[in-house]
C-alpha cells in the first residue's frame, strides 16, 4: 500500500478510535445505552468509553492500585443511585438491581459516576483524576501507533509525526465535557 494512503488510513482509524471513545463516553454520560433511572447517567454496556486497561493506567498515574480506582468508580456510581432514590427518581428495589449492575460492569459504573465523587473516593482532586485519565488515553493512542509501526502499517517517521500531533491534542479527562463534544472544554462531570 502506498505510504500516503497508509498514513491516511491510520490517521483516520486513530481519529475514529478517539471519536468513539469520546462519543461513547458522551453517550453514556447522557443516558445512552440502557435504562437506569430518570434524568441520571443511566448508560449501558456500549460505547467503549472505558476499559480495564484505561483504569489500570489512570490508577498508575494517580499512584493508587487499579482496585482502589475501580472501587472509587463503583462507590461514586452507587452514590448516584442513592441520590436518585432520595430524589424519588427510582424505587429502592430498582436501586438494588442497579447496584448489582454496577458491581458487574465497569462501563455501567463509569456511566453513572461523577468525576468529583470518584476523585474524592480515591483521595485525589478532580484535577488529578482528569490529568491521570488524559495521560492514560494518550498512552493508549501511543500504543496503537507503536503497534501500527510494528505491524508495518506505518513508517517510523509517520509515527513520529502522529505522536507530535498527539502532544497538541485536547483529550478528555475522566469524562468528556457535557457541553460541545468533550474536546477540551470540560472538567469531567
Amino acid at each position: 500500500m502506498a505510504k500516503p494512503l497508509r498514513r491516511m488510513l491510520l490517521v483516520t482509524s486513530l481519529g475514529l478510535v478517539a471519536l468513539l471513545t469520546v462519543g461513547g463516553a458522551a453517550a453514556l454520560a447522557h443516558g445512552g445505552g440502557g435504562g437506569g433511572g430518570k434524568g441520571r447517567g443511566g448508560g449501558g454496556q456500549k460505547g467503549g468509553a472505558i476499559s480495564t486497561s484505561l483504569v489500570t493506567e489512570a490508577a498508575k498515574q494517580l499512584g493508587v492500585t487499579s482496585a482502589v480506582l475501580r472501587t472509587a468508580i463503583d462507590n461514586a456510581a452507587k452514590a448516584e443511585i442513592d441520590e436518585a432514590v432520595t430524589d424519588g427518581e427510582i424505587e429502592a428495589d430498582e436501586a438494588a438491581d442497579l447496584k448489582e449492575r454496577v458491581d458487574d460492569s465497569l462501563k455501567y459504573a463509569y456511566s453513572l459516576s461523577r468525576a468529583s465523587k470518584v476523585a474524592a473516593n480515591a483521595g485525589k482532586t478532580t484535577a488529578q483524576l482528569n490529568a491521570a485519565f488524559k495521560t492514560a488515553r494518550k498512552a493508549a493512542i501511543v500504543t496503537k501507533i507503536d503497534e501500527a509501526v510494528e505491524d508495518g502499517e506505518l513508517e517510523a517517521d509517520e509515527a513520529a509525526d502522529l505522536k507530535a500531533e498527539l502532544e497538541d491534542a485536547a483529550l478528555p479527562g475522566y469524562k468528556p465535557s457535557r457541553f460541545g463534544f468533550g474536546w477540551g472544554f470540560g472538567f469531567g462531570r
